[in-house]
């Protein structure tokens, strides 16, 4: 174990956060967990401001997608952290719903953009285009 390693596991003790998970794939993978109460501030909160990673969720939803397709669209192999960085915060922050809210691991579960989520991608276009 180098010192960034066991840095790493410090800081996290630090702030209340679970060790970080290392894994060995292909390549060297180690996933930090955020407190829930938290990651809501990070995709914005109270100022509608989304993450880099919603914005590209948004940009590959077309109609209704299963989690799968959307992760194939992203390129994405990790469904844990496909989950916790892009489809968690994007349904938090209310861009995105599922299809059938009631049973959110059917199989035939599909998530489709909100209002909100077309007013935010609207929003996007005209910022990119100069307008």
């Amino acid at each position: 174990m180098g010192t960034g390693t066991g840095d790493m596991i410090r800081r996290c003790r630090n702030v209340g956060l679970a060790e970080p998970e290392f894994a060995l794939t292909d390549g060297f993978v180690v996933t930090i967990r955020r407190r829930p109460e938290l990651a809501f501030k990070a995709v914005g909160g109270i100022t509608g401001e989304v993450t880099g990673e919603v914005q590209r969720l948004l940009t590959v939803l077309v109609g209704e997608m299963k989690r799968t397709d959307i992760q194939q669209a992203l390129a994405l192999r990790h469904e844990d952290y496909f989950r916790e960085a892009y489809l968690v915060p994007a349904l938090t922050t209310g861009v995105i719903e599922m299809t059938i809210p009631g049973k959110p691991t059917s199989s035939k579960q599909k998530y489709r953009l909100t209002p909100k989520g077309r007013g935010l991608i609207a929003k996007l276009a005209k910022g990119t285009d100069g307008a």
